[in-house]
């Protein structure tokens, strides 16, 4: 197939990408181009923009790629976890966590979500002024903590999303041409790198330390870490290994539906026809009493609209490989060593794929719509065998939090916000998002579909 190409030669080009990459890939967007080459010297870079070379790189030929740049050089954080690891040592890790998001502890995780989520919304004050963002940043990291861990980490929320927002700043200054080039600057960013992760390890080490102590207290994802072993054969988890799959899943999972939630919460802002119809199908399904994992298939509208969010928004904005050998896409030889950046921002928002792409309209997700759509046209969680571990346990958190905080609440968007897009490691709003927060009392039930999503339901959330 031919793909419709451009090429820019020059740091220049690559300055530009830097200095605004959000514009820079929304440009591919709005003309519709499949592949941007940017060559600097022995540097290629390609930005992929269309669905059919997403399946390629992340399914059919993911043998050649190996992760990007910019994860790799997040390992003086993460380590050998599952979103840096390679080959047979990512393919051990993934079986032996796997487990953990099995579907027969969804209902559990169910109730510690609606739980955290309903004290959180317990203590907010009617007409007060909250920024969304960071109530969501706390709230899904005391989530992952208990349903996870059995840790309540509320306490060291403070410490833990200090230091993410440092391992992200110094992810970025590790990839910059300059880090590349002069190792001064590289071993200074690294050494900050790891002081970020001792504090995490000193958080974790005392939860591991307290699971091991009592073995038979815990039923948790942590324990089934501590005490799983390789079918192959390969033995136990070894503790290095241990504490870089716990900070992996620890901060991957909190800080990526932090975000889709804020930008959730920020669409709604600002559709309040589609606030309403949320309102309506919550108060028609719930009857006023907490969400559960039994009502994800009830709560149809809600799904639809997150998942809109995760298209305008998707947490993971960019997917990053590197090719191990030369790689023909289409027409185009990509040289072994060379950077694809798979972008879920431009290809969600492109006009081929999605009509009218900048609105958001939650009743693009009834069901069967997608037919008329490339499968690959949305893919917030990646593809293949390295699609995110955590996609389910993500879509029912998203669903079941704004159910929770929706029965009572409606949030104000305060006027006159800049808040703007800071696209580091995953897409997080650049300044607070104020909102204000509406106490709304349960209508009684209304048992009309509304009217945008009567026609055909979406299908199942998981």
């Amino acid at each position: 197939m031919d793909y419709k190409t451009d090429s820019r030669t020059g740091v220049a080009e690559f300055v530009r990408f830097r200095r605004d990459p959000i514009a820079y890939v929304t440009e591919l967007a709005d003309r519709q181009l499949d592949v941007r080459h940017l060559r600097f010297g022995k540097r290629h870079v390609y930005l992929v923009n269309h669905p059919d070379i997403v399946r390629d790189v992340l399914i059919t030929h993911d043998w050649n790629f190996i992760k990007g740049r910019g994860l790799r050089s997040s390992k003086p954080v993460l380590g050998n976890g599952l979103l840096t690891s390679e080959g047979e040592l990512h393919r051990r890790q993934r079986r032996l966590a796997q487990p953990a998001f099995h579907s027969t502890r969804l209902t559990e995780y169910a109730r510690t979500m609606v739980d955290c989520a309903a004290r959180m919304s317990d203590d907010w004050q009617n007409g007060s002024d909250y920024d969304i963002h960071g109530q969501m940043t706390r709230l899904t990291l005391e989530i992952v903590g208990r349903a996870l861990f059995s840790a309540d980490v509320v306490h060291e929320a403070a410490d833990i999303g200090q230091s993410l927002t440092e391992a992200l700043r110094l992810f970025i200054a590790l990839n910059s041409p300059i880090a590349q080039l002069v190792s001064p600057i590289r071993r200074w960013a690294e050494r900050r790198a790891m002081r970020s992760r001792r504090k995490l390890e000193n958080i974790l080490g005392k939860v591991i330390a307290d699971h091991r102590s009592a073995p038979d207290k815990y039923d948790d994802m942590l324990s089934m870490l501590l005490g799983s072993h390789d079918d192959l054969g390969a033995g136990y988890m070894s503790d290095q290994l241990l504490l870089d799959e716990s900070v992996t899943l620890f901060l991957a999972g909190h800080e990526t539906t932090a975000n889709a939630l804020a930008w959730t919460w920020y669409l709604l802002g600002q559709h309040p026809e589609a606030e309403d119809a949320l309102h309506r199908e919550i108060d028609r399904e719930l009857q006023g009493r907490r969400p559960s994992l039994e009502d994800l298939s009830r709560l149809q509208f809600t799904a639809m609209l997150f998942r809109e969010a995760l298209r305008l928004y998707p947490p993971a904005w960019v997917i990053s490989r590197e090719a191990i050998t030369d790689y023909r896409l289409g027409t185009i030889d990509v040289p072994a060593g060379a950077n694809l950046f798979l972008i879920p921002y431009a290809t969600q928002r492109d006009a081929r794929f999605w009509e009218d792409p900048e609105e958001f309209r939650p009743e693009r997700w009834r069901e069967g719509a997608s037919a008329a759509r490339p499968k690959f046209a949305f893919f917030p969680f990646g593809a293949g065998t390295r699609v995110c571990i955590g996609e389910n346990f993500a879509m029912m958190e998203g669903v079941l939090l704004i159910a929770t905080f929706a029965q009572r609440w409606r949030l104000r968007l305060r006027p006159g916000q800049n808040t703007g897009l800071w696209p580091q490691i995953t897409l997080r709003p650049r300044h607070e998002i104020k909102v204000q927060t509406e106490a709304r009392s349960s209508s009684a039930p209304d048992m009309r579909l509304d009217e945008r999503s009567s026609n055909e339901a979406p299908g199942r959330l998981l």
